[in-house]
């Protein structure tokens, strides 16, 4: 009613306006009225709600009520005078009103998403402040509250919108960050401090946050992450990890953090040592096994950090639960966290050996590790591969353990990463196996088990080379170990692979591993059987690696079986064109297909035929087309009776033929064994699959080789090993052609060469070098003239050498210039009339062989030698003249105190650093040195046979100017290219071997035994020396032995026991030791002293003991120490069989013992590739003879009697033996009186006495050698200088320690182990001087004026002498060695083209 009244007024006043003519303004009032009560009617109602009613209705069920109580509240505190006075409360002293304030922030921050009237850096800071003052309250307020919880409140608050406010937004983190940086410190604090969980989790989330953004602000310069991480965060975070032990969340957020903040340092030790204690220790192994999969993740992370510092490495080893969980993630876990486990187990058991132990006895564990390299994902192959490295590294029981796992698992599961693994797990594939063939006992099981078809799957892989150089090299290593794995290996069909390594592959070195391999197959011991048992039904083949039933019924079956290339036994079709009777008359006439289309290809294939009956009788005579059956064997089969079988083997030969083996009957059934040599398998197949590829190019003639290049790099390569074999190498000298296509290689060399070329004639060299120390190849090198062809090769390469050190010296601003030497007129000659060499596709040759260890361990063995001398001799200069003419007599020399000032350090303290070598200097001196080691071997083994063909041979090269291009050519390269020093040093001294004292070359000194030498290896002069260039593993034997004879009872001093010394020049793999007369050395198959039960050893590069086989070593085998060139070896061996060793002064202990004294043993070595020692067996001074045992002596002193050897009993003796040889002419032209100046000899034919002149002071000598002299060597030795191609000759005679001059005086050398004479020529005056141990003889003795024009060459009576030609320091102090040393080469230069006319 009161509504309908109201309206009725309204009406009646809207009426009486309209009554009085206002009705438009009436209309507009009322319209006004009603907006204005429907615009103020909420606010009155919203104004009239007070805060605190409000605040009610924010807590009510009702969601549509509360939402807008909500936002009553806010729309109130968004006002801009009620929200300063939240912004002013949050910095307030007053804890009450700044909770309310902080709670009104936080709350109206959540609610409008933070879009509020305020910069986001306000905001920020407000939060922050909150939060700080929420730390320090006893700093902030004034007055505390009872409510102890306050500061917990504000904390969890601000920490969970900061949270809020950072979520999913990078911006609003920076900001955060550059504002507010003490917020990293804050929440740090926080965790360290908090025991509120809430407050915990806000500050690890927020701490996570900033560990993962690593944002560089202003505000953070280093970046957020490492902020976090120097501020503290890791230790602080790591106490938490047991707070949450039982909240997956939140310790999977806490490991993640650590685990980022510590993996974004280079350096992460220190912070996991700080945080690597039990209480982090355990929770976190705990985790690793969580069923929350990012939980384990994290877990097994940190621990990853912890093994890979070594830190509570003894804490997880030793808990017993550790090694099942990781079994069960292996077992049921993805890969990532697979690879985790694998990579923390590899570092315990590289870090904790006794745990590796104990692993390795866990079965299941293993056998889950292998079946993993079958795994999807490649990075759990890459760290399985990785773990099973580390086991295998801990010695043959572990690998044994591994190889004898159930099925077979470890080898399977390596032939699966082989076959589809990627290439970097293939590589990593590559050096476990090379740790797994380590152990040579187990090398047998391991090919048994499948690791062949690795080999070959790796081989496959044409692509990548370094797979396939590893398959070939690995090969190899295998085949060396016994013949009884090579013959599993053929087992296993790998000739196929050799041969496509061979032929086809694209690295030269793999194709020469694939021919070494092949050699040592050649050289098997054994036989490949072969059982044929046939019933006329049944036939039943079975062989090496080979098995066959057939069960047809036929007369006559036949079947081929692809030795060495197949396993297959193949059945052979016969087509039949007459059909058998059933009478014996008759013959049936077939044919076979397969043995049709026979070619020489198939040599070495096995045909096998059975024949049952008469029925089977009828096809003999067929049958005698297709093999070659002698008339014995053919009426043998053609005889069969009913029920008679008869079996037929035989084997392709190198003519396409098939020749019979073997041919048996018998009634019923039959048996047929045959055994075939490997070595006739693989000759049959080398024969025909690889000599003709290489042989047949060079068979051309030279017109026909000046169209198309036949000589390449790989071929040759293979070719040089391949002649190793005594059957190729006969083959390969049927065929002079050959030979001489491969010296016009070496003629047609110039200074022009191209590199390819030049790497070519580097390989011609090597063939060339092996063929000269066989006899069938060395005669056939003789009669082409090879050696003139090598000297004159030397010399334009010596020149190009020379010409390359002088650019260097020049740029270096040396003072010496070398003279040129232009090429001689009938090298030239020579050259011109060979067709020109087209290029080829060589492979680069590697660095030369040399090494600072090498020039240092010679140049201290020569400082040992030689002893400092005050005073030096001069020489005469150019133009000056004796005094006295040549008639006058002797004048002695000057006092030497005025040339004092000319005393300079000896070589070695002068020597300049050697120059960079660059690529072209390498491959140049590499060639030298193929050259030198080839003519060294050409003169040393014509040498050795000391045939009147082979003094033809020393002479010529004497006559030739030989010496002196290799004078000039030693050297030039004495300093960069120490290993060629032995050969040049043995070919000279050899070549100037040029006064015969008799025809016997005994040497009374003990050194090695040349005839006892393999055939690679190259001697000292003075058999003291040894050197190995080639691939093969060479041995040589001493000529002097110990054994139970020396020993005896009666004897007043027995000694108790020899010795004997090696000095390393190099210091690769050395076997020393001691063999008996039955050992046999093996160089080809790598078996050296030490290898077979006949020997005895030790080498101190893998510091190992041997005696017997290789593959029969245990693995106690291990012994001594590691040796470095330099180093002294001496070696023991007692009267009671005990053999022991010292490394310099070092007693390595015994190594062997119980040796049987009744056989004779002999001190022995083997050598490597490139190594070099030299041995003193008593006849030098002995090194660190204090630590020698007392009673033992140089085994040089044992003798059939074990007497020492006999030295005159007194001066008088000596001096008498010496005036009888002055008194007796003939024996004075016999034992080496000089020659004198005169042209001719005297009436009686005696030789004149030279007379001497006094020595002037002046340069240093043009030409000058030293020879090493031991006392009373009942061998008289003469020495000096001789005219070439002359007679006349300068030299002195030293006998019983002492020395004729040629002026028939004499002079008593020094009472010391070792005199050193020197002689020096003087081209200025044409004469010849001596020297004592570096004091010169002061007379000076000249050749005749006649012969002035003439060169002149050393000349010694025995090569078995050790002379020093400038490869070592001199006893004789010269003023200025580097001038004497330019002087000589350029000396050696100049008479050398003087003789080349006669090489032509």
């Amino acid at each position: 009613m009161a509504q309908c009244s109201g309206r009725n007024r309204a009406a009646v006043v809207f009426a009486a306006l309209s009554a009085s003519g206002g009705a438009f303004l009436a209309f507009y009032i009322c319209k006004r009225v009603r907006e204005l009560r429907s615009q103020k009617f909420p606010d009155r109602i919203a104004n009239a709600i007070s805060n605190e009613h409000l605040a009610v209705l924010a807590k009510s069920s009702n969601v549509s009520l509360r939402q807008s109580a909500e936002q009553m509240l806010l729309d109130r505190i968004l006002e801009k005078g009620s929200f300063q006075e939240v912004i002013s409360g949050c910095s307030s002293r007053d804890e009450n009103e700044l909770y309310r304030a902080c709670s009104v922030l936080c709350v109206v921050l959540k609610s409008v998403n933070f879009s509020i009237p305020l910069p986001i850096g306000q905001v920020s800071h407000l939060l922050t402040s909150c939060l700080q003052k929420s730390l320090d309250r006893q700093d902030h307020f004034d007055v505390l509250s009872k409510d102890s919880v306050f500061p917990v409140k504000i904390q969890r608050m601000t920490l969970a919108t900061i949270c809020d406010f950072m979520s999913d937004s990078v911006p609003n983190k920076d900001v955060l960050i550059g504002t507010c940086p003490d917020i990293i410190s804050t929440c740090i604090r926080l965790v360290n401090e908090s025991s509120n969980k809430e407050v915990l989790r806000y500050s690890v989330l927020l701490l996570f946050q900033f560990a993962g953004l690593n944002t560089f602000v202003e505000g953070c310069p280093l970046g957020t992450t490492r902020s976090v991480r120097e501020s503290g965060a890791v230790p602080a975070l790591a106490k938490r990890i047991i707070t949450f032990h039982r909240e997956h969340i939140m310790q999977r957020i806490t490991l993640q953090t650590i685990v980022i903040l510590i993996g974004s340092v280079d350096d992460s030790k220190p912070f996991c040592s700080e945080i690597a204690t039990p209480m982090v220790l355990m929770p976190t192994i705990s985790s690793c096994s969580s069923d929350d999969v990012e939980l384990s993740f994290w877990a097994l992370a940190l621990i990853q950090d912890f093994v890979i510092h070594d830190l509570c490495t003894d804490e997880m080893t030793s808990m017993s639960h550790l090694v099942k969980d990781f079994l069960e993630i292996l077992k049921t876990r993805e890969g990532v966290f697979k690879s985790f486990v694998l990579k923390i187990m590899s570092a315990l058991c590289l870090r904790r050996v006794a745990f590796l132990e104990e692993l390795s006895d866990n079965k299941p564990f293993l056998i889950t590790v292998c079946t993993a390299l079958k795994d999807q994902n490649d990075l759990v192959i890459n760290y399985a591969i990785r773990f099973l490295k580390v086991m295998l590294q801990h010695g043959p029981g572990i690998i044994k353990k591994l190889l004898d796992l159930e099925d077979n698992v470890l080898l399977d599961g390596l032939c699966h990463v082989s076959k589809e693994g990627q290439k970097e797990n293939k590589l990593l594939l590559t050096e476990l196996l090379t740790d797994l063939v380590s152990v040579e006992k187990l090398v047998l099981q391991i090919v048994q088990g499948g690791v062949m078809e690795i080999v070959k799957e790796l081989a496959r892989d044409e692509d990548d080379e370094s797979l396939t150089f590893f398959s070939s090299a690995m090969l190899m290593d295998m085949a060396m170990v016994s013949d009884e794995i090579k013959v599993e290996m053929n087992n296993c069909c790998v000739l196929p692979t050799i041969f496509r390594w061979i032929q086809s592959a694209k690295s030269e070195k793999v194709s020469v591993f694939g021919a070494k391999a092949l050699v040592m197959f050649h050289l098997i011991d054994d036989s490949m059987n072969f059982t044929v048992r046939s019933d006329g039904h049944m036939t039943h083949i079975s062989g090496s690696g080979v098995e066959l039933i057939d069960s047809k019924n036929f007369p006559l079956k036949m079947f081929r079986v692809e030795c060495l290339l197949s396993q297959n036994v193949c059945p052979l079709c016969i087509k039949i064109r007459t059909s058998p009777t059933s009478s014996s008359e008759g013959d049936v006439e077939f044919s076979i297909p397969a043995l049709d289309a026979l070619k020489t290809d198939n040599a070495g294939d096995v045909i096998i035929v059975t024949i049952s009956g008469k029925c089977g009788a009828q096809y003999v005579r067929g049958l005698s087309k297709y093999i070659n059956l002698s008339i014995g064997e053919s009426d043998q089969l053609s005889g069969l009776a009913e029920g008679d079988v008869g079996v037929v083997i035989a084997i392709v030969g190198d003519d396409g033929r098939i020749n019979t083996l073997k041919v048996v009957t018998a009634t019923t059934e039959v048996s047929a064994d045959v055994a075939i040599p490997y070595m006739t398998l693989f000759s049959h197949r080398t024969t025909k699959h690889i000599l003709p590829e290489i042989l047949a190019p060079l068979s051309e003639t030279s017109e026909q080789l000046q169209l198309c290049c036949p000589l390449e790099r790989r071929e040759l390569e293979v070719l040089k090993v391949l002649l190793c074999l005594e059957g190729y190498m006969d083959s390969f000298t049927q065929s002079p052609t050959s030979v001489s296509n491969l010296l016009s290689a070496i003629v047609s060399f110039t200074d022009h060469s191209t590199e390819d070329e030049q790497r070519i004639i580097e390989s011609v060299l090597g063939i060339l070098t092996v063929m000269a120390v066989f006899d069938s190849g060395r005669d056939l090198l003789i009669s082409l003239d090879t050696h003139d062809h090598l000297v004159a090769f030397l010399s334009i390469l010596l020149e190009t050498i020379q010409q390359s050190s002088e650019s260097s010296s020049n740029n270096r601003n040396d003072v010496f210039e070398a003279d040129q030497v232009a090429v001689p007129p009938n090298v030239a000659a020579i050259i011109s009339s060979l067709p020109p060499r087209p290029q080829s596709r060589a492979e680069p040759r590697s660095s030369l062989r040399s090494s600072d260890s090498t020039d240092s361990a010679i140049e201290d063995r020569g400082r040992h030698t030689s002893s400092s001398i005050s005073a030096l001799p001069v020489i005469p200069e150019a133009g000056s003249e004796m005094a006295g003419g040549d008639g006058a007599g002797p004048v002695h020399l000057q006092s030497l105190s005025s040339l004092v000032d000319e005393v300079i350090a000896s070589v070695t303290g002068e020597a300049r650093d050697a120059a960079p070598i660059n690529e072209g200097e390498t491959l140049t001196e590499a060639i030298l040195e193929a050259a030198v080691i080839c003519l060294t071997k050409i003169v040393s083994r014509e040498a050795r046979n000391n045939s009147a063909q082979s003094r033809l041979l020393l002479t010529h090269l004497d006559e030739s100017g030989t010496v002196l291009m290799l004078w000039s050519c030693l050297l030039t390269v004495r300093k960069k290219h120490r290993n060629l020093l032995l050969p040049l040093v043995t070919t000279m001294t050899t070549i100037s071997e040029t006064i015969s004292l008799d025809t016997n070359d005994h040497h009374s000194s003990v050194g090695f035994d040349a005839s006892n030498a393999t055939r690679m290896l190259v001697l000292s002069n003075d058999h003291l020396e040894i050197l190995n260039f080639n691939w093969t593993f060479e041995s040589v034997r001493a000529t002097v032995s110990i054994s139970r004879d020396l020993i005896s009872s009666s004897a007043p001093c027995q000694p108790k026991g020899w010795f004997y010394q090696m000095e390393l020049v190099t210091d690769g793999l050395i076997q020393l030791g001691w063999v008996n007369d039955k050992c046999v050395y093996q160089p080809r198959k790598g078996n050296g002293v030490g290898d077979d039960y006949d020997s005895y050893s030790i080498d101190g590069i893998r510091k190992k003991k041997w005696h017997g086989p290789v593959a029969t070593q245990t693995e106690g085998n291990g012994y001594g120490e590691t040796w470095n060139a330099g180093d002294i070896v001496t070696c023991l061996f007692d009267r009671h069989g005990s053999i022991s060793y010292l490394l310099n002064d070092k007693d390595l202990g015994i190594a062997f013992s119980g040796v049987d004294m009744d056989q004779r043993w002999f001190p022995a070595c083997s050598v490597c590739t490139d190594q070099r020692a030299r041995f003193n067996f008593g006849n030098d001074p002995i090194r660190f003879a204090e630590s020698i045992p007392d009673g033992f002596v140089p085994i040089a002193d044992a003798s059939s009697d074990g007497s020492r050897h006999q030295q005159p009993h007194s001066k008088q003796q000596e001096t008498s033996a010496l005036e009888a040889e002055r008194k007796d002419p003939e024996k004075e032209e016999l034992s080496g009186v000089a020659g004198g100046a005169c042209d001719r000899p005297n009436r009686r034919g005696e030789r004149l006495p030279v007379q001497g002149a006094p020595i002037v002071p002046s340069s240093p000598p043009s030409l000058y050698f030293e020879v090493y002299v031991r006392p009373y060597t009942p061998r008289p030795l003469r020495v000096g200088f001789s005219i070439i191609d002359a007679k006349d000759r300068i030299t002195v005679m030293i006998s019983n320690n002492a020395i004729m001059l040629p002026d028939r005086s004499r002079k008593q050398l020094p009472v010391q182990p070792l005199a050193v004479v020197g002689c020096g020529y003087v081209a200025a005056t044409h004469s010849v001087f001596f020297t004592i141990d570096g004091e010169v003889v002061e007379l000076l003795f000249s050749f005749s004026h006649t012969t002035k024009s003439r060169p002149v060459t050393p000349c010694l009576s025995s090569r078995r002498t050790r002379v020093n030609w400038g490869q070592e320091e001199f006893k004789y102090k010269m003023t200025d060695v580097e001038e004497y040393m330019n002087g000589a080469i350029s000396h050696c230069q100049r008479s050398s083209s003087l003789c080349q006319p006669v090489r032509g």
